[in-house]
């Protein structure tokens, strides 16, 4: 499932990356990245299991909210603030469920809770990513109806 919503994700992306590319260059990697790092993650859970990929998931989150904080100090757009507070709050998961591991407090109820949490603010990120690229999607599909229709756009009003 989050295979094909990643995917579907990343496809319309790099759509909207394709129609216009220095509006959606950020969109597309940070997208990119998000892909890579859902691949990654998925190939640690496949070597070493739970609780282990814990201690990689902090430095893969990180890695990707600084990316995406430093995209946003050069463009600031409000689909970044929610994928880095997304990953800040995943960040905090980690932290804190690394700790109970390490003191032996984790049980399986808590890490099935962390396992829960952390896919709940993957959602997060996908719909805010997916949101921008199907939007522009959308946009395109309503300009295009609207020129077949010879009506002028909203947009076109204020001009």
């Amino acid at each position: 499932m989050y295979l094909t919503a990643t995917v579907a994700v990343f496809v319309a992306c790099f759509l909207a990356y394709r129609s216009k590319p220095e509006k959606y260059a950020d969109l597309m990697g940070v997208s990119a990245l998000l892909s890579m790092v859902f691949a990654i993650n998925n190939l640690l859970v496949t070597l070493y299991g739970f609780p282990e990929v814990i201690l990689a998931a902090p430095v893969l989150d990180a890695f990707l909210a600084a990316m995406i904080y430093r995209a946003w100090r050069a463009n600031r757009e409000g689909w970044k603030v929610v994928m880095v507070g997304a990953l800040v709050a995943q960040l905090m998961l980690h932290v804190v469920s690394i700790s109970m591991w390490k003191l032996g407090t984790l049980t399986q109820h808590g890490l099935y809770l962390y396992v829960v949490a952390v896919n709940a603010f993957f959602i997060v990120q996908l719909l805010a990513l997916g949101c921008v690229g199907v939007g522009h999607g959308l946009d395109r599909l309503r300009a295009h109806l609207s020129s077949r229709r010879g009506l002028p756009l909203a947009a076109d009003a204020h001009r």
